[in-house]
């Protein structure tokens, strides 16, 4: 009876939904109808097969080789050890029978990157007893056999490195991933930056099938009901300037947000694995315009969300003052880099005079201009207005990395240009042109090898001479 009763697991009471009772059995049958209807009623919750065709699959006690490394993953981790501690308590064991969990390897950081620093998901995994294996590649490995027994399940969240076909189907049931956004839109690394950077008023999370040809592309089982988990506006926030700041007097909305999107991927990947998703065949949970054209491979319709780059951060690449202010309170400081002349003096001669007989300077050779390009930190950025009443113009020469991502020297697709700046109402700040017409107010400016200061004097250092 008590097998019937828990309909988390999977192995008893669907199973037994689905055999022939035999006579003496005939008075379960209405136990089983209202365990089926409780189940199809939490289907509601979730955005998935319909409840009236569905039907619970059967699914041996999952193996699973779990795959992760941030703090992300470690919210899927922490619900799998959560239900396998639970179905061990029980008599048959439960939903899950052992976890493996797979890591990159420490990372050497710190000045003269002499400290390993373990993922997150490393000391996590210690903490609950599990088995580690670390992998920067998994050419030339094949997976644990916990108690003899082959893996079963793969789980890969926020892991980085690519399951090769090979392990998925060695895996009876392949493997899932957890996703934070609705897929397909958002495919990629960095699916919660990009979801602020567009714009996005909500999201959500999409637990899918690994596909064996590429990141994102496997079999969506559920998502988060429509319209998903609000995404804040930070500019109406109070504080919270920049990335990883405080915001309100608490956690930075983006840290807010990654908690929440974390927490629902782990409460439905459990949900996915006690409904039986994982076992095929498998059932999108797509509507059919968007089922259709991921089957097809065709993502032309929806944004991506690629891994942020230093080259995502250059003030001059953002057209817009309200996406460059939201841009530096998602991924940080944003930087450009600017022309600088300097005006240097030649050497006097020896015996502290120039020609013979002339006093001190005078023999010195002519000034002459030295242009440099240095890197420029802006802070405290916020959209504004241009100044109503007459100010002083000046510009600054930008020069702008049209190769995202190269950081090196001076490639030979930089571009110049000039760029206008006003001072701002507080006589302090400085108001600053971009692209489409609209005026950013930057608070300070960080000039490389110098301090934070008041963005006008510094702008006024950089000012291009009049030509």
């Amino acid at each position: 009876m008590l097998l019937v009763i828990n309909r988390g697991r999977l192995a008893s009471s669907a199973c037994l939904s689905q055999a022939k009772l035999r006579p003496g059995e005939a008075l379960l049958r209405p136990l089983q109808r209202r365990v089926a209807s409780a189940s199809t009623d939490s289907i509601r919750s979730y955005s998935n097969s319909s409840p009236s065709s569905w039907q619970r699959p059967c699914s041996d006690p999952l193996r699973i080789l779990f795959c992760g490394s941030d703090h992300f993953s470690c919210a899927s981790l922490r619900a799998l050890h959560k239900e396998l501690r639970q179905g061990s308590d029980q008599d048959g064991g439960g939903l899950i029978r052992s976890i493996d969990v797979v890591v990159r390897p420490a990372k050497p950081t710190g000045r003269g990157y002499k400290v390993l620093r373990e993922v997150p998901l490393r000391i996590l995994a210690d903490e609950l007893g599990f088995p580690v294996h670390e992998r920067d590649t998994f050419r030339g490995w094949d997976m644990p056999r916990p108690d003899g027994d082959p893996i079963n399940l793969i789980i890969a969240v926020s892991f980085g490195l690519f399951v090769p076909p090979r392990l998925i189907h060695a895996a009876k049931y392949g493997g899932l991933n957890v996703h934070p956004s609705f897929l397909p839109d958002l495919r990629g690394p960095a699916p919660i930056h990009h979801a602020f950077l567009l714009g996005r008023p909500h999201t959500g999370v999409t637990i899918q099938t690994l596909s064996p040809a590429s990141f994102d592309a496997g079999v969506p089982l559920m998502q988060t009901p429509r319209p998903g988990i609000p995404v804040p506006d930070l500019l109406d926030l109070p504080g919270g300037n920049q990335a990883g700041g405080e915001g309100g007097g608490g956690a930075h909305p983006f840290e807010t947000l990654h908690n929440q999107l974390a927490a629902e991927g782990a409460r439905m990947l459990v949900e996915t694995l006690k409904r039986g998703l994982h076992v095929p065949p498998y059932r999108s949970c797509l509507p059919g315009a968007d089922e259709q054209n991921r089957a097809r491979g065709d993502f032309r319709s929806y944004a991506h969300a690629p891994k942020i780059t230093p080259a995502d951060k250059q003030l001059p690449l953002v057209r817009l003052a309200r996406a460059a202010a939201v841009r530096s309170r998602v991924l940080g400081p944003l930087w450009a880099r600017a022309r600088v002349r300097k005006e240097a003096r030649g050497k006097k001669k020896k015996g502290g005079q120039g020609r013979e007989g002339a006093p001190d300077g005078e023999g010195a050779r002519p000034s002459s201009a030295v242009v440099e390009t240095k890197r420029v930190i802006f802070e405290d950025l916020e959209p504004a207005a241009p100044r109503p009443e007459p100010a002083k113009e000046g510009r600054v020469r930008w020069v702008v990395q049209k190769r995202p991502g190269s950081e090196g020297g001076e490639a030979a697709c930089d571009e110049e240009y000039l760029g206008r700046y006003l001072p701002g109402p507080d006589k302090t700040s400085a108001l600053v042109q971009l692209h489409d017409g609209s005026w950013l107010r930057v608070g300070r400016i960080k000039v490389e090898g110098s301090t934070s200061q008041p963005a006008l004097s510094v702008l006024e250092s950089l000012r291009a001479p009049e030509e």
